[in-house]
């Protein structure tokens, strides 16, 4: 092993992340994203990040424009193809003031984007713990038009390679219900046995206990009536 090898392992850290969070973000309308500049349906997304620049390759189905690298119009493209063209596209691009991808690095966190809309985009990661949840919550808020929670799982080790995962899908929910289902799994409510109580998520968002048992019960309620539509 050499010397910058045995400095780079010394300074390196690993640190279990047993939250994972999904997001529905809407981009500020003064970032400028490469993404934002192609034609046709996005199918997947890979990300890399190195020093202030990100790098993505962008597969893209049903655009001849970024296929090839060619000028085309609207009228280049066939009303009907029995056969989509798809490719991969790369682009490279510093971090903008309003981008949320260097918030997701600076709490630690590595942005996955898994869909990406003329007017949102899902982005999945996973935490180390309900602290670095709300921090990051707040810091998007900052750089973004709008920020939602959509899924919280967190996963807990029994024995071994045994594992169990709690998940609450938020989609249906108020505001104030989705934050208050966010405290509960993410303190570990749901496991068991419990480790916090109602009085103590009460006082994180600084509500009576009546109003957090009201709000739980009205969360765990639609969660029942979704599961079994």
């Amino acid at each position: 092993m050499t010397e910058d090898q045995s400095t780079a392992r010394s300074t390196s850290s690993v640190t279990p992340h047993r939250l994972y969070a999904e997001f529905e973000i809407t981009p500020s309308e003064s970032i400028d994203c490469p993404l934002d500049e192609l034609n046709g349906e996005i199918t997947d997304i890979n990300q890399q990040f190195v020093g202030n620049d990100c790098h993505t390759d962008t597969t893209v189905t049903n655009s001849p424009a970024t296929v090839d690298g060619s000028e085309t119009t609207d009228t280049d493209v066939p009303a009907t193809t029995d056969t989509p063209e798809q490719g991969v596209v790369h682009s490279k691009q510093q971090f903008g003031s309003m981008c949320h991808c260097p918030v997701f690095l600076e709490h630690d966190c590595i942005p996955q984007t898994t869909v990406f809309n003329d007017d949102h985009l899902i982005v999945e990661t996973y935490l180390p713990d309900r602290e670095r949840l709300s921090e990051l919550i707040e810091a998007l808020k900052d750089v973004t038009a709008g920020v939602s929670l959509r899924r919280l799982s967190r996963i807990d080790d029994i024995e071994g390679e045994q594992s169990t995962t709690v998940t609450l899908e938020l989609y249906d929910l108020t505001p104030k219900q989705r934050e208050a289902a966010t405290k509960a799994v993410a303190a570990g409510y749901y496991q068991t046995p419990r480790e916090t109580t109602i009085g103590e998520l009460a006082d994180e968002l600084d509500i009576s206990k009546s109003a957090m048992s009201q709000r739980l019960n009205a969360v765990e309620s639609k969660l029942a009536l979704a599961a079994f539509r």
